[in-house]
């Protein structure tokens, strides 16, 4: 009887594991439009997968696609297994070589991707997806996306639905609160900054602060220190670029004129891993909530 009872049990997991990728299968062919305004069809479940941008990668490993992943770009350093996999360059500088010899069956692209390259690849039959987020939305909308894209549209769903809840969590923390005014600092020589039409300004606007350099023009601006020096900030976000002792507080309000700033007087100086802020991957919830702890620290344990 035991023998008999276990042969009906690895049965019924055979058929529930059949059956999954039926129902799997059954989702294709599905049908995309990328951020680069491509209508892109996929007949079958990938099986083979590279991610040119570390925020595809992200994206990818929490859908549960590490097997799917064959690989990645330079930096592709979150989760630690993304770090194992075969790499096929920068995410300019793209061997194509490389790509081709891993023979994927699905390349996910960023906003930076060569579109010559993009072209070649599908000369060569392999579906391309490009992605360009701008804003936390757009974030959302391109882990459903690559969700639908894979097959994993459930598991996209729950990712999404939970970011969203965050979002929602820290809005309403935040609502009744007066919005301080806060700078956000990509790189120190020459000054430069998040503008309009990132999402960096779109997660210091949801954080609950205005974002100085939203009316600056261009997405990343080089940012003048007199109209830093006149805009005063409450707040000073920098992310850290991994010069080691560039970025602590300390060597911040020692630069020549920063001390007639309110932010710096006040210490209100935070240092953010560039990794979680400028990535439009599902992290992003996580900078999100780390800006908003700088801005009203007295609302979050």
């Amino acid at each position: 009887m035991k023998l008999k009872s276990k042969v009906i049990v690895l049965i019924s997991l055979f058929v529930l594991l059949i059956g999954s990728n039926l129902v799997r299968a059954a989702n294709f062919p599905v049908r995309v439009i990328d951020d680069l305004g491509r209508e892109v069809i996929i007949e079958e479940r990938p099986t083979r997968i590279i991610s040119l941008a570390p925020s595809n990668t992200e994206i990818l490993f929490e859908l549960g696609l590490a097997e799917e992943v064959v690989g990645v770009s330079q930096y592709a350093d979150y989760p630690e297994a993304a770090t194992k996999i075969t790499k096929v360059g920068t995410i300019k500088g793209i061997n194509l070589e490389r790509i081709l010899q891993l023979r994927p069956d699905l390349v996910l692209a960023s906003g930076i991707t060569p579109k010559d390259l993009v072209f070649k690849l599908e000369q060569f039959g392999i579906k391309v997806i490009g992605f360009n987020p701008k804003s936390i939305d757009e974030i959302i909308d391109s882990i459903s996306l690559i969700g639908k894209a894979t097959g994993q549209v459930e598991e996209a769903s729950r990712l999404t639905t939970k970011m969203r809840d965050k979002i929602e969590k820290i809005s309403q923390i935040v609502a009744d609160e007066p919005r301080l005014k806060v700078f956000y600092e990509v790189w120190q020589e020459p000054l430069y900054t998040a503008g309009p039409g990132t999402y960096v300004d779109d997660l210091i606007y949801l954080a609950g602060g205005i974002n100085i350099a939203h009316d600056a023009k261009g997405v990343w601006p080089q940012y003048n220190l007199e109209v830093l020096l006149a805009k005063n900030p409450d707040v000073y976000l920098l992310s850290n670029h991994g010069v080691e002792g560039k970025f602590s507080k300390e060597v911040v309000k020692e630069r020549e004129n920063f001390g007639n700033i309110k932010a710096i007087k006040q210490g209100r100086i935070y240092i953010l891993n560039p990794d979680i802020v400028n990535r439009a991957g599902p992290r992003i919830i996580i900078a999100l909530e780390k800006i908003a702890k700088a801005i009203h620290p007295e609302l979050f344990d």
